[in-house]
Formats: C-alpha cells, sequence, structure tokens
C-alpha cells in the first residue's frame, strides 16, 4: 500500500513495487504542507496503485492534479480580497484580469503551466489589451493572483515571473493657482461642489477617500479602505477644516462630484491644457502634491501625505523646473496664510510663519553669496 513520506517540509506518496525482480520505490509530489491535504491526495493515489504494479498504468498516471481548474481558484482568491476589505470596484478589475487569463489557459491544469507559455501569455495578453496602461494593470493583478496561490500551497512554485512593460513617464497635470481662483469663482454659489473641490485641493484626498477619512486634533487622518492600505495624516488650518465639515456632510455621490467639476473646468476651456494632456478631478491631488514639493522641497514629505508605498512614485512630482512653479504658485500664496493660528504643532516650521515675523524687522548683514538665496516664509525656507 502507498505511503506517506515527507521531505524538506513537504508530502510525497511513497509506493514500493518490484520491477526485473528488484524492489524499487517511487515518491509522487503532492504540493502540500498539510497532513490531512496530503491523506486525501494519497487516497486519489492508492485508487491507481494496483494498476501501475500489474503494469496497466503508465507512471505518469500516478501524478496527482491538485488544481486542475482555473476557476475555483480565481472564486477562493476573489473572496479572500473581499474578506480583506477590498472595495467592489477593486475586485472587479482583478475579475477582469482574471478572466483573461482564465480565457488564454482555459482547459490546462494551472500545475502544467510553465516557463515555456510566457511567451504565449504575453503575446495574447497583448493582442487583448493595446493600451499599455491598462495591460500593466491586468498583468500587476496575475502577478498577485499567483503570488496568492503559492502563499497558499496551491502551487509549489510560480509557472513564471511576470514582468511589466515599461511606460515612459509622463509630468503630472496640475491647475495653477490663477486657474484655481478661476474654479473657485466659477463655483462659488454650489457649496457642496466648493467644498469638495477645495477640501482635494489642499489635502490631496483621492476623490473616494473622503469617506474613510476623519478630522482629529488639525488632521485630516484616513483609515482603511485606501489604496495600498496606507493610512495617513494631513495637517490642515482652519478654514480648510471648515470646508471639510462641509463635503463631508455633502450628500453628493462622488461620481457626480467628479462630472460637475469637468464640466466647469470644460466650461473654463482648463479640462486641456497647453501640451494636450486631460485634466479632471484628479488633477487636485496633482496640484496638491506639487504645491507641496514646491513649497517644502522635501519629497519625502509629499510621499507620507500621499500615502504612497515607495518614494519612487513621488519623484515624478518633482520633475519640474522651479522657476517654472515659482510664476504658476508665488503670485498666489496659499489660503493657509491667512491663518495665523495654525493648528498643527508638530508641523510648525513647514507650515506657520513665526508669530512676531509681521511685526519685528531684522537687519542682518549678509555676504553676495547668501544674497542670491530667496526665502520662501511659508516654509521658512531658503532656496535659490
Amino acid at each position: 500500500m502507498a505511503g506517506l513520506r515527507k521531505l524538506r517540509g513537504k508530502y510525497y506518496a511513497r509506493i514500493n513495487y518490484a520491477e526485473n525482480g528488484k524492489q524499487k520505490e517511487k515518491l509522487i509530489p503532492l504540493h502540500t504542507k498539510q497532513r490531512p491535504k496530503a491523506e486525501k491526495l494519497l487516497k486519489e493515489i492508492e485508487s491507481r496503485e494496483m494498476g501501475f504494479k500489474m503494469g496497466f498504468l503508465g507512471a505518469d498516471k500516478l501524478n496527482v492534479s491538485v488544481n486542475p481548474n482555473i476557476q475555483p481558484l480565481i472564486d477562493d482568491f476573489t473572496e479572500n480580497l473581499k474578506l480583506h476589505g477590498r472595495s467592489k470596484k477593486t475586485r472587479d478589475l482583478y475579475d477582469l484580469s482574471l478572466a483573461a487569463f482564465s480565457d488564454i489557459f482555459k482547459g490546462k491544469d494551472i500545475n502544467l503551466i510553465t516557463q515555456q507559455d510566457y511567451s504565449n501569455f504575453m503575446l495574447e495578453m497583448k493582442t487583448k489589451y493595446t493600451n499599455i496602461n491598462t495591460l500593466n494593470i491586468r498583468l500587476r493583478n496575475i502577478r498577485a493572483f499567483l503570488n496568492w496561490l503559492v502563499e497558499t500551497e496551491h502551487l509549489e512554485k510560480l509557472p513564471f515571473k511576470i514582468k511589466q512593460l515599461q511606460v515612459s513617464r509622463k509630468r503630472p497635470r496640475y491647475f495653477t493657482d490663477a486657474e484655481m481662483q478661476k474654479i473657485f469663482k466659477k463655483i462659488k454659489k454650489h457649496p457642496e461642489l466648493y467644498a469638495r473641490v477645495y477640501t482635494h485641493w489642499k489635502t490631496g484626498l483621492r476623490l473616494r477617500e473622503l469617506k474613510s477619512s476623519y478630522y482629529e486634533n488639525g488632521y485630516i487622518k484616513t483609515f482603511n479602505p485606501v489604496k495600498n492600505g496606507i493610512e495617513r495624516e494631513i495637517p490642515v488650518d482652519t478654514e480648510t477644516m471648515k470646508y471639510y465639515d462641509t463635503a463631508k456632510h455633502g450628500t453628493t455621490l462622488d461620481g457626480s462630484i467628479s462630472r460637475a467639476f469637468l464640466k466647469v473646468i470644460k466650461k473654463l476651456k482648463l479640462n486641456v491644457t497647453q501640451a494636450g494632456d486631460n485634466r479632471c478631478f484628479h488633477t487636485l491631488r496633482h496640484t496638491f502634491a506639487v504645491r507641496t514639493y514646491f513649497f517644502t522641497r522635501d519629497i519625502y514629505r509629499v510621499k507620507t501625505l500621499l500615502g504612497h508605498s515607495s518614494v519612487t512614485t513621488t519623484e515624478i512630482y518633482a520633475n519640474f523646473d522651479l522657476r517654472m512653479l515659482e510664476k504658476d504658485f508665488s503670485n498666489h500664496k496659499p489660503d493657509t496664510e491667512k491663518d495665523e493660528k495654525r493648528i498643527p504643532e508638530k508641523d510648525a516650521e513647514l507650515h506657520s510663519k513665526p508669530q512676531q515675523s509681521q511685526h519685528i524687522k531684522k537687519q542682518i548683514p549678509v555676504d553676495q553669496d547668501t544674497a542670491m538665496w530667496k526665502h520662501y516664509p511659508d516654509t521658512g525656507a531658503y532656496c535659490r
């Protein structure tokens, strides 16, 4: 009778048989570290053992297929996403990605997918998705699915390593302060839209993150579910807090807010940049990031406020000529300067002016090199 043997933490089925008068042993991998699962697979092998010993079945017929069908695994993975609080929109994107994967390998045992299948897989994916950004999203989701299969021991190892395609990174679009003044003037008769636009412009919150945020001690704090699952704290002044409260108690759906904003910027002819790039509600987040970098020169601070998992993602906001940013932002100081009483104490150096700075003038002798540096009162920093 077949038995179990454990090698390097994983179970194998062991069959002793005679060949040419000699006793031999055959080990059949069961692809699992769990004994109950191994015992269940062993019974499947025992039902074929006699046929193998009598020569009716070849050795290849003894191999077991742990998960021959892809769809049940996809269903389990989707349920796991739901249990971990992923939004329906995110799960729908995974469904589209995994539907493509299932279609490409339809009817094939997932354990038999190997590196040799990768070229055909990529060719099929490129045929299905001609947009490189969409393709990369699908590839990233499929890679997450395969990693999950290995982690949960449905697969012994990855069938192949998925590489995303290189995308040329464009500089993010943003609104200048002058453009924002035009927008605010246009929507001043619509309190809720005004509050939403102002809040996202001053906090960098994503459109859907308003619902998963709250105000506490001078900070707007986000909590799950948010993208990347990274919670963060964003310091705000009293004026932003006022508009945040109005936005938070609003009743208009996110989609309606986004469409209303797009309609406004189209009327103002601000929906397309001079370079031909489209702008939308999400551009407010880019604007927050670019302005924050311009006034702080601290890319790591921008990363933290945006909730990025890697500073590499954030570095795109530093890819601007500072002289151009000075033209776009310096002539229109942030509204937060109007509020002398700043709430977050631990960010005082970056976000407030000294209380006595408007009353006391000091004459400090400087050399020629120092005179070339410009003082930015908003941050207290000196930059050339």
